[in-house]
């Protein structure tokens, strides 16, 4: 029988305060374009995360949750990605070095020509993983869905402006690749790890090969698992101490699908060529989905079939622990969540000598309808503190905006608890973590949609130290993101409001101030309240740069007719209404009200003409107070 799953509560206080998100503005503060770390706070206290941003910008499609683009060798990292391109709908693959002084190069993959070589854009699938082998020298796999071997080798070791087409060296030739996975073996070879389309037979198979340093040529090591009506969804592969490779996937319905299920588990030992499960017994592959555990961390729960839309799962990733697995980080959707990527809750899975335990890490519903962790997850784990990356991400009334999470926890046990890394940033995020020996993770992390089409890349180092585990529960960061302004916070966010009427039970007050900005989320007054009135009370004196009004309904068979027409923004000082700003013969669903820094405790909205609609009734979707 599967375990059972511990949910580690965090219990933030009010539903609002769970619920709410205020996302006000599209532009976010950008990342630091130079490293920065924050002095310790505490004794014990890890140092905060060096933040810097690479001076290359990338690809809208530099996106996926299974590639491995960073890989470092001898003090100097590399980071793959895809650039962009004047010609719509395509891409340059470029790989970046950072030497050892911190300066960055980068080069584009070439013909034989000398041309830099593009590619189609496809999310998900045509992104790059790269492995940097024991002679210096570094592999490319980029591009590839459903497509022969699209692969590139230095000819100089180590550098980036050398990478030409290789993939004629490359075995099966005639078979077709996706999601290749890599990393660099203890002597030095380099592995990869790929789905092959074996289409004609109705299934889609996992292959290792492996590059031999001594020969300079690659070989298949295994078909890891295949089965008929199928398919292999690779998803990590990491190497140990004594050169053991473990390997990590997931199974989906032949021929594919962006829900997956039973996540499986095994190690490879080039020693003596052998595959074993978790619990040291040895196995024998290709492995089919039915080997249950321990090869499966992940078995289906009740009714969950391989087309099962939820429970699913998607992405994930291994922690070492010097020569044996510690767990695995992987999201996960216990219940209908809503298409295809929405509903996941970040788990970690372990093996406690006879069986997997599962526990839920970062409980989305905890944060929120508003809340999502997007397609993108990594673990370590060193110094005797187990770390999970992933993004969180909120939609709301300005837009899309997410923030790389870490989830830490010490060896002895004890609540997860959860810190940041770099800034909210303008829609998605994805990343890949690189744990080093020293205990500081190197992360990549990307945001390809945060300035119009030239997305952003940093290289962040987070280091570890001795000491208590510190940071805060998953609902209170994702408060301060749902919260978040890119000049402020908005302090209405969950706060108590008055209001004078409401046309439904369903329309009260608290509605305008839950972060969201859909129909189904307004206040809405009573029909005959000629003059309605909206009161929010910040609970305490606080400074007030301005005040956001957004009103209105998305289906107005007119436009502009549904907003406040008419209204007197007013802020209590010291006990005292003031104004402090006016509007009439709006038209517009978004009014913003400079106050000046005032210090108030409440504010408030007389509303003298709600609408220029014949249901004359004032539509609040959000108040946002930004101090």
């Amino acid at each position: 029988m599967p375990s059972p799953v511990s949910r580690r509560r965090s219990g933030l206080g009010t539903r609002t305060a769970l619920t709410a998100v205020a996302l006000a503005g599209l532009a976010c503060a950008a990342l630091p374009a130079t490293a920065q770390a924050a002095p310790d706070r505490q004794a014990g206290r890890a140092p905060a995360p060096a933040v810097e941003k690479l001076p290359f910008p990338v690809d809208t499609s530099n996106q996926a949750g299974w590639w491995r683009p960073l890989d470092r060798f001898k003090g100097v990292t590399y980071f793959a990605y895809n650039a962009p391109v004047t010609a719509a709908g395509q891409h340059e693959v470029h790989v970046a070095a950072r030497g050892t002084d911190g300066t960055w190069t980068s080069g584009c993959l070439r013909t034989a020509a000398g041309a830099c070589v593009a590619y189609g854009d496809d999310v998900g699938h045509n992104q790059p993983s790269i492995v940097v082998d024991g002679e210096g020298h570094i592999h490319a796999f980029v591009s590839m869905h459903n497509h022969p071997w699209r692969y590139y080798r230095t000819t100089r070791a180590g550098d980036v402006t050398s990478l030409v087409d290789a993939s004629a060296d490359m075995p099966d030739g005639e078979s077709r690749f996706t999601y290749p996975v890599t990393v660099r073996g203890g002597d030095g070879d380099a592995y990869v790890m790929v789905r092959t389309d074996q289409d004609t037979l109705g299934r889609r198979s996992g292959r290792l090969y492996r590059f031999d340093t001594a020969t300079h040529a690659w070989s298949r090591v295994a078909v890891i698992a295949s089965a008929n009506g199928h398919s292999f969804y690779p998803d990590d592969l990491k190497v140990d101490p004594r050169g053991r490779v473990h390997i990590l996937w997931e199974w989906g319905p032949w021929p594919a699908s962006a829900l997956r299920h039973l996540g499986s588990y095994l190690v490879y030992n080039p020693a003596d060529g052998s595959f074993r499960d978790v619990s040291g017994t040895e196995r024998t592959v290709p492995v089919t989905p039915d080997a249950g555990e321990p090869v499966v961390y992940q078995p289906y729960a009740e009714g969950e079939t391989i087309t099962s839309e939820s429970p699913a799962m998607q992405t994930a990733k291994i922690a070492l622990k010097g020569n044996r697995l510690h767990g695995i980080a992987y999201r996960y959707r216990p219940a209908t969540g809503g298409g295809n990527f929405a509903g996941f809750d970040v788990r970690y899975a372990t093996w406690n000598g006879s069986a997997w335990t599962r526990e839920t890490v970062a409980d989305r519903t905890e944060a929120g309808p508003a809340v999502e962790t997007s397609a993108a997850i990594d673990a370590t784990h060193s110094a005797g503190k187990t770390r999970i990356y992933f993004v969180a991400q909120a939609t709301g009334c300005g837009g899309v905006r997410s923030q790389v999470v870490v989830a830490e926890r010490a060896a002895s046990g004890g609540p997860w608890r959860f810190t940041t890394v770099g800034d909210p940033q303008r829609d998605l995020q994805r990343l890949r973590a690189l744990p080093h020996p020293s205990g500081t993770d190197v992360l990549y992390v990307t945001a390809p949609l945060a300035d119009g089409g030239r997305g952003g890349l940093w290289h962040a180092s987070v280091p570890r130290a001795g000491g208590p585990v510190t940071g805060k529960t998953f609902p209170q960061i994702t408060q301060e993101l749902l919260g978040g302004d890119p000049t402020g916070t908005n302090l209405a966010l969950g706060a108590q409001v008055t209001v004078s009427s409401a046309l439904r039970a369903d329309t009260g007050g608290d509605k305008a101030v839950d972060g969201l900005c859909t129909d189904a989320s307004r206040w809405i007054s009573a029909q005959g309240d000629t003059a309605p009135t909206i009161t929010v009370d910040l609970g305490s004196p606080a400074a007030i740069d301005r005040v956001r009004v957004q009103t209105g309904y998305t289906r107005a068979p007119v436009p502009g007719t549904d907003v406040l027409r008419d209204f007197t923004v007013e802020a209590r000082v010291d006990g005292q209404w003031q104004e402090i700003g006016r509007v009439t013969g709006n038209t517009s669903g978004t009014v913003t009200v400079d106050a000046g820094d005032v210090q108030a405790d409440q504010v408030r909205l007389l509303i003298t003409d709600p609408s220029g609609n014949a249901l004359d009734v004032a539509r609040v979707f959000e108040i946002e107070v930004i101090g």
